[in-house]
């Protein structure tokens, strides 16, 4: 993950924001299922709905809060989102990311080839009345885990459907990241969004089973594996608990630790040492184990990512493991 794409990861997700919310769509289903039916519609927001709009993204790195500024613009299904000089344009096949001047592709994983779990069968919802947002009157839908504790808050509109506000939570209530739109415009937009010119769409494959040396668990803590697809230079993998996603990238080699971007800090999660970013758009992580280098991208909260890593690691080596490696390093015998 390159040091510029960073802030942009958290623009991407604004491309699922507007959704048409059809009066009376929920019947006399239970508070439960409308609330799921409400997350289920904000998914599939840009198709629905062109707007303009100022979005401010919080998320915290250990103790520091970092904030953003991502203005969006939503044209006929098409998302533009900037941050300072970098943008971000997305159609839904092809995404594109400009970091600073130089314009590059990001291939965008199939179609789920496995079914995502419901929002319910991990998470209690509950809706109430929400704050005001941009101006707007919201109800918000509160995602609680098996203790009480709240993991996710988001705000709809009410005219709408438009998902105008989401808070991510770690077990003891501390907001781990946030967005929420200043302003928004509705109906059409005099901003024209359109790809790059001359850059071609990285594109990935559907696979059923990964090739030798990789791994996929079936399941990742409480997420089930979705998707796998053949990337231009590895393997990825999503993973979904109906709320949270967690997407696993997997390269064969050694880790380079000189390459990875600045900032992020050194963790242990499980017993396998791991570098780790708080970003935007939720935590990455990045180890290597057999020969594999790892990147873990979620947007979940910390307790539950850690859970879902458990999976993917291995305890950490030795003292006597690591001393034969440093004596036995240079003559390639490790």
């Amino acid at each position: 993950m390159k040091p510029g794409r960073r802030l942009l990861v958290a623009a991407v997700a604004l491309s699922a924001l507007a959704l048409a919310w059809p009066a009376g769509a929920f019947g006399t289903s239970s508070p439960s299922e409308q609330a799921q039916q409400l997350l289920q519609r904000t998914r599939q927001a840009a198709a629905s709905h062109d707007f303009s709009g100022t979005a401010t993204v919080t998320w915290r790195d250990g103790s520091t809060v970092r904030s953003a500024q991502v203005q969006v613009t939503d044209a006929d299904g098409s998302v533009e989102a900037r941050v300072g000089d970098d943008v971000v344009y997305d159609s839904g096949d092809h995404t594109y990311v400009k970091d600073g001047s130089r314009w590059t592709s990001i291939a965008v994983d199939p179609s789920a080839d496995g079914e995502v779990p419901g929002v319910g069968a991990h998470w209690k919802l509950t809706t109430r009345t929400g704050p005001q947002v941009a101006g707007r009157s919201t109800t918000e839908v509160v995602a609680t885990r098996r203790d009480g504790a709240v993991a996710q808050r988001v705000a709809v509109d009410d005219d709408t459907g438009l998902l105008l506000k989401r808070e991510v939570l770690a077990r003891d209530g501390t907001v781990e990241r946030s967005m929420t739109f200043t302003a928004l415009d509705l109906g059409a937009t005099t901003t024209k969004v359109t790809a790059p010119d001359g850059l071609r769409a990285e594109r990935s494959s559907t696979i059923t089973t990964v090739p030798d040396g990789y791994v996929a668990p079936a399941t990742l803590g409480a997420a089930v594996l979705v998707s796998r697809s053949k990337q231009p230079d590895g393997v990825l993998l999503w993973y979904s608990d109906g709320l949270f996603s967690t997407s696993v990238f997997e390269q064969r080699g050694t880790l380079d630790s000189s390459g990875l971007p600045a900032g992020g800090t050194d963790t242990v999660v499980r017993g396998t040492s791991m570098r780790q970013w708080s970003e935007p758009s939720g935590t990455v992580l990045v180890w290597e184990r057999d020969g594999v280098v790892f990147t873990c991208v979620s947007d979940a909260p910390t307790d539950v990512i850690d859970a879902a890593v458990t999976s993917l690691s291995a305890p950490e080596r030795s003292a006597l493991e690591r001393v034969a490696d440093f004596v036995l390093g240079p003559f390639g015998w490790n």
